[in-house]
């Protein structure tokens, strides 16, 4: 089963009991849910229109895909209920924009969904904390969020990763600014990233379940603020091919 699928299953059964729990649970501030971009020149990274670089298969999934994919379907239901128990200091924060009672099942998403980002990162075969593939998790949550649950095949994440790591690589003033900043400014970073972004890949599974129009609304105006918020982009803008191309135009 796609881990993240299953992720959604478990979070819905183990921690909400309805949909429109977690869909309620929308920041009380929208504006408080994202830190304020600490690096310099991360939120304009997007500012201009851009077609990421085509990577060939070979390049982007292939073998590797597969092996990526086989080695995410090995998160066990038991590890994602460990991790909800992890304390990270940032998904307690996170969760604090957050209306009271839904801060507690709020702060076990956001440390399941670091969990997941670390798993990716394991199975993709990159160093722990890699902010261009949090990233990534980002763009693709949103992308999936606001399309109603759209999925690319898992193996051709890989393709979207090694897209945004060069765009990211070849903005000088980026790569400075996150050469400079502080290594606690550059794990927010990444963990605001990694944590909304594997948050909104959870929707995927409750589009599954035909939600009413309402749930959907809001789902999608969570994931347009998100974006806003993060690279002043509109998020009508924000496209994703099944191969795992991505584009903003």
């Amino acid at each position: 089963m796609n881990i993240r699928r299953l992720l959604s299953r478990l979070l819905l059964a183990g921690f909400l009991s309805t949909c429109s729990t977690m869909i309620n649970s929308a920041p009380a501030d929208n504006s408080a849910a994202t830190p304020g971009f600490l690096v310099d020149g991360f939120d304009q990274l997007f500012e201009q229109p851009v077609k990421a670089p085509t990577i060939s298969s070979l390049q982007s999934s292939g073998d590797a895909g597969k092996r990526f994919a086989e080695e995410l379907s090995t998160i066990t239901p038991q590890e994602i209920q460990a991790a909800a128990n992890n304390k990270s200091p940032y998904a307690t924060q996170l969760a604090g924009s957050f209306p009271e009672p839904n801060r507690a099942n709020m702060e076990k998403i956001f440390n399941i969904a670091l969990f997941v980002q670390k798993r990716i990162e394991q199975a993709a075969q990159i160093p722990e904390g890699d902010i261009p593939t949090a990233t990534a998790s980002f763009l693709y949550g949103v992308w999936s969020a606001y399309n109603e649950g759209a999925e690319i095949p898992e193996q051709n994440l890989l393709h979207l990763h090694k897209q945004v790591a060069q765009m990211i690589e070849g903005n000088q003033a980026l790569s400075l600014g996150l050469q400079n900043a502080t290594p606690a400014d550059r794990q927010k970073l990444y963990e605001y990233l990694a944590m909304t972004g594997n948050w909104m890949v959870m929707f995927q599974d409750t589009y599954k379940k035909g939600p009413d129009q309402k749930t959907v609304t809001n789902i999608k105006n969570m994931a347009r603020e998100l974006l806003l918020a993060s690279f002043k982009i509109d998020v009508d803008k924000l496209h994703i091919s099944q191969d795992g191309q991505l584009s903003m135009l």
